[in-house]
């Protein structure tokens, strides 16, 4: 896990091996420079090969944005679940837009950006950090979750299961920390509890 969390961007996508990238069109996106270059450097995970919930890349073609909520422009960027992810026009800011690409659901029914657009990062190359690091901590988190199911079952079987106390407190304090360590690359993840808090607590 702490490998992960401090592993250098071209680490994490095997220096782009696993990178989706936007085409051409993208240097015409009004966007700032600093979330355009971390898009053409990086780009965003291309389909997971588990049934895992994972940020999908998928850029618009458009060298325009599309018509978002209250008015927004935004550029698509890829989905996560149901929710299309696009960046606001300008600002850059990343949002999480219901009623997007049905893509890449899996067994997963969470879609945390409800009804309402959810905000998903204050700034592009915040978004594809963190994206990134998701891509390689959720099958850890899904690990843990599984071992603490099957020692909860086990205890019961053993009529040891009412004194064995919370069987997932190890999991959710895990869950807990890769939170604090995402609102540390990114604060509004905190002053925005959402997209992420939902995503990274319940990995179900």
């Amino acid at each position: 896990m702490e490998r992960i969390l401090e592993a250098s961007p071209n680490s994490l996508t095997r220096s782009g091996a696993l990178s989706i990238f936007p085409g051409a069109q993208s240097q015409g996106w009004r966007l700032p420079d600093q979330g355009k270059f971390s898009l053409s450097s990086y780009g965003l995970p291309l389909a997971r090969a588990d049934d895992l919930m994972g940020i999908l890349g998928g850029f618009q073609e458009s060298a325009q944005p599309e018509s978002g909520p209250d008015g927004l422009r935004v550029y698509t960027l890829g989905s996560y679940g149901s929710a299309k992810l696009g960046a606001v026009e300008s600002s850059g800011g990343v949002l999480a837009l219901p009623g997007g690409s049905e893509m890449h659901l899996g067994r997963h029914s969470l879609c945390p950006s409800g009804i309402s657009p959810t905000l998903v990062g204050s700034s592009i190359d915040r978004f594809v950090e963190c994206a990134w690091r998701w891509h390689w901590i959720v099958p850890l988190l899904a690990e843990e979750q599984r071992r603490a199911g099957e020692a909860e079952i086990q205890a019961w079987r053993d009529g040891k299961g009412a004194d064995m106390g919370e069987p997932y407190a190890g999991y959710q304090e895990l869950c807990r920390y890769v939170l604090e360590r995402f609102e540390a690359i990114d604060p509004s993840i905190h002053a925005h509890a959402g997209f992420w808090s939902d995503v990274i607590i319940d990995v179900w």
